[in-house]
């Protein structure tokens, strides 16, 4: 009976290893804490004998060395965790893309330098492992050159995501000899990348060209890029719009035109899976114009894609636009069919037609996200644009044209729980194939300042104002009513597939005028 247990303990042992030592993360703060944890983690897979379940290591923090003056940037400070929407954009870059950034903020980090040999615990956790598949490194210090001959020697298979990538010394010319062999390693998988035009120090940033040339066929094995375009904060006596012109890395030859040009000349767009184009939160106007949309749709139809995350800008602060939802429209419709398709920016119902028509049958992930340019005067003339709103008829819409929809995104105007806010809740419900439903509860009001014929009719004090300023006068009664109530229920009628997670949102309640 003991050794049936035995037998019995042992294997439900190995069945719950596999979950538990699958995945490994590591949060780096100093050179002490590394080694205390490394060590007690080889320790553990040694004891339990679990050194082959792990697949995948990610590394986190920054590894401070004593005696070095660095100040590296905490993505925990950044502005969205801070404020408590890091819970909840869960898909959003978690950094400030307006901050001080220096390039060449340290000189590169030298093969058996004190730095380097910091990471010996590492490297034995590494050389302890059987078959890893994914190293993650998010940390802000360096990529170690021990640890990538680790990889090489060991590993030789295991895919490298690198998501603090940059060269510091292209300013220079010809890069540091060891930049360019992370760079061109048959290890590396994927690059997170920030891009600036110009640092906080003065000096001038090339690895956005760097990155394409890698792209392109530099580095051998790499499969995805992510380029974050941020804003370094730099004094107006530093500024200067005369940028050196970029020589190339070693190995690649070619001219480079601007921005997407740029891309489709080093990029087979052909072969792309999943692409994001503009963004991220909080930057509405880094979006697809509808010129830039009218040149992807005569130049490209990408036949893998898979999944499109894409923002939107009307670019019409100087100039008038009217081809701006034409435009559109021919972008989504040369695109084949998507499984997953995020908008976020201005949008129009016939926009939205086009989209539901065309990719609707084979959505499985839809995120709608309507936002309108916040300058209530621009071009010589009253800004009249409204957030679209989407109805009762909206979403049965989306019920009827994606019918394996099983994740929604989506936001509905707030307004005290009506019967037809309620019956919109309902329509939920009836989406047979959903599990994962995000609803954003807006309290905005855009009527206010932006529709001359909008009068709500308010009694007694609620007639008052209760702020005013040039642009719009905001009475008591719309602060009221924007802050009224929020959905009590909205999977009471739920039919077909279980709903798996709900996730509500409250959005702009403390704004009536302009999110």
């Amino acid at each position: 009976m003991t050794a049936k247990l035995s037998l019995a303990s042992k294997a439900c042992y190995s069945a719950a290893a596999f979950p538990i030592f699958r995945k490994i993360s590591i949060t780096i703060h100093d050179r002490d804490g590394l080694r205390r944890d490394a060590d007690r983690l080889v320790e553990a897979l040694a004891r339990a004998d679990s050194a082959r379940y792990v697949h995948s290591i990610t590394i986190n923090g920054a590894l401070h060395i004593s005696g070095k003056k660095t100040t590296m940037y905490n993505p925990d400070d950044c502005w969205l965790r801070r404020c408590g929407l890091a819970e909840i954009l869960v898909d959003e870059e978690q950094t400030d893309f307006h901050r001080k950034y220096v390039v060449y903020d340290e000189g590169v980090i030298e093969k058996s330098s004190e730095e380097d040999m910091a990471w010996a615990p590492v490297v034995s956790l590494l050389q302890a492992i059987l078959a890893l598949k994914d190293l993650i490194y998010d940390c802000q210090s360096q990529f170690p050159p021990s640890l990538l001959r680790t990889l090489h020697e060991q590993h030789p298979q295991c895919r490298l995501h690198h998501l603090t990538f940059r060269f510091r010394t292209l300013l220079w010319g010809v890069p540091y000899p060891y930049e360019m062999e992370l760079a061109t390693s048959p290890s590396l998988y994927r690059v997170k990348a920030i891009c600036i035009y110009q640092d906080s120090d003065g000096d001038f940033d090339f690895n956005f060209d760097a990155v394409m040339e890698l792209a392109a066929g530099l580095a051998p094995n790499l499969k995805e890029v992510t380029i974050l375009d941020i804003i370094a904060t730099l004094s107006s006596r530093q500024r200067s719009v005369r940028k050196p012109l970029w020589q190339g890395l070693p190995g690649f030859t070619g001219d480079s035109p601007a921005l997407l040009q740029n891309w489709a000349k080093h990029t087979d767009f052909n072969n792309l899976q999943h692409l994001v184009l503009g963004g991220p939160y909080s930057t509405e106007s880094c979006g697809l114009s509808g010129e830039t949309m009218e040149w992807i749709a005569r130049n490209h139809s990408f036949p893998y894609l898979k999944t499109l995350v894409v923002y939107l800008n009307r670019d019409d602060v100087q100039n008038e636009r009217p081809y701006y939802s034409e435009n559109a429209i021919s972008f989504f419709q040369a695109i084949n069919t998507l499984k997953e398709l995020s908008i976020n920016g201005p949008m129009e119902p016939q926009i939205i037609d086009a989209v539901l028509i065309h990719h609707g049958p084979t959505l499985k992930k839809l995120i709608l996200n309507p936002f309108e340019d916040m300058q209530v005067f621009s071009n010589a003339r009253d800004r009249h644009e409204i957030p679209m709103d989407f109805a009762k008829d909206r979403i049965l819409q989306i019920q009827a044209q994606c019918p394996v929809l099983e994740e929604l995104a989506i936001p509905v105007m707030r307004d005290k729980s009506s019967a037809s806010k309620t019956e919109i809740y309902k329509c939920f419900g009836k989406m047979k194939s959903l599990r994962y439903l995000f609803l954003t509860l807006d309290c905005a009001n855009w009527r206010i300042g932006r529709d001359p014929t909008y009068d709500a009719q308010f009694d007694g004090e609620d007639q008052e104002l209760a702020w005013s300023n040039m642009d719009d006068n905001v009475k008591r009664g719309n602060v009221r009513e924007a802050l009224i109530n929020s959905a009590e229920t909205i999977i009471q009628n739920k039919t077909g597939r279980r709903l798996e997670r709900l996730k509500l949102w409250t959005k702009d309640d403390g704004n009536c005028s302009r999110p």
